[in-house]
């Protein structure tokens, strides 16, 4: 690995994918490969903001100077701070792929495919699948995070390199926490159609009726998140509220001091919640989850602590049963909390993760480092 790996993300903000490719960058850093992680000037600022603790990763976080966003500036911008790089030098793209700019200078290049609804396909409607399908042919390495996505886009010409993201999504283990664990019940996510939050929120009078008079659970719900539905949910909380149920909209919240405190998280994708990273982060808080049997979902494993699977129906004598189960456990038993956290930390924070990215980036086998990923 003579050559630095370069982490480009072509995006102003953070969301799932945007947290991951900064935990694989900040563990590849600790681990001692040669990696950088490139990315618009705004974003670098916020995660560095975000993320003190990682301060000795900072150095190796290389921004492009950008006053707001555009890509067609970032475009720019990328191709300046690439005068400074070595030609030939290895890059990765987990989001856009601009190997345009990298045809003349014999960079070696790979890629990522995250979004696991859409495959990519010359005939899409999505642009970004048609890009995506291009790129194909123009890249070295090409890493697809679903499952299914993986398996209609495996064509004879691709085989010898796209590989399968071996565990779906990976997180830094953040530190213990010892904040006190409330009977709360969260749904954390974006607002919008095919999450499920119109999906609970309709279900919630018949969920809290069953949580009562068939467990007497004494719970709370809380609904965090921002997105198109926002006045919709904030609408119908507040109908709920006056007739009694439990529930507050609390909008926009960071995920770490959410999941410290909450007992329950609710991922209820209607299409497939794998690997959304909400179901990880929990688990690692120590959070018991309740996942919506859809699309992949079951990819996240069978028998860890503090995971269930509901039907893709929902039905509320079922998550009633779930949660009660879960408050108890989870608020009452230290040992419970910490067995789902240790479980967690070895099925989404391997070493073996790491390999195959670091084999996917620098172009080394990767087959022997997925199969070492638990």
């Amino acid at each position: 690995m003579n050559k630095s790996g370069h982490i480009v993300i072509v995006s102003p903000s953070y969301g799932g994918a945007e947290k991951r490719f900064f935990d694989i960058f900040t563990a590849l850093v600790r681990s001692n490969r040669p990696v950088r992680y490139v990315a618009p000037s705004g974003l670098i600022e916020k995660l560095q903001a975000d993320y003190p603790e990682r301060s000795d990763i900072f150095p190796l976080m290389i921004p492009v100077p950008l006053a707001g966003w555009s890509r067609i500036g970032f475009i720019k911008g990328f191709r300046r701070v690439l005068q400074s790089i070595p030609k030939g030098s290895h890059f990765h793209y987990p989001l856009n792929c601009l190997w345009p700019l990298h045809l003349v200078r014999g960079d070696r290049i790979s890629m990522s495919v995250v979004d696991c609804t859409t495959i990519p396909t010359p005939f899409s409607k999505k642009q970004a699948d048609v890009w995506h399908w291009l790129s194909f042919a123009f890249v070295k390495g090409i890493d697809v995070l679903s499952p299914a996505v993986f398996k209609a886009t495996r064509k004879p010409w691709l085989r010898d390199r796209i590989t399968l993201t071996p565990g779906g999504t990976y997180l830094v283990p953040p530190v213990r926490s010892v904040a006190e664990k409330l009977p709360q019940v969260v749904f954390l996510g974006r607002l919008v159609p095919g999450k499920g939050v119109e999906d609970l929120l309709r279900m919630l009078p018949a969920l809290w009726e069953q949580l009562q008079t068939r467990y007497g659970t004494i719970c709370r719900f809380k609904i965090a998140g921002y997105g198109a539905l926002e006045d919709l949910v904030a609408q119908e909380v507040a109908q709920l509220r006056t007739s009694g149920i439990p529930v507050e909209f609390a909008g926009y919240q960071e995920a770490t001091p959410l999941l410290a405190e909450s007992a329950v998280v609710l991922s209820l994708q209607e299409v497939t919640n794998f690997p959304s990273r909400v179901v990880p982060e929990a688990l690692l808080a120590g959070c018991a989850v309740v996942v919506r049997d859809t699309g992949d979902s079951r990819e996240f494993g069978a028998g860890l602590p503090g995971l269930s699977y509901c039907a893709a129906e929902l039905n509320a004598a079922e998550l009633a049963e779930l949660i009660s189960n879960y408050v108890d456990q989870v608020t009452r038993s230290a040992s419970f909390r910490d067995a789902v956290r240790a479980e967690a930390v070895k099925r989404f924070s391997s070493p073996g993760y790491i390999d195959y990215f670091a084999a996917i980036i620098f172009d080394t086998s990767a087959q022997e480092s997925r199969l070492r990923v638990e």
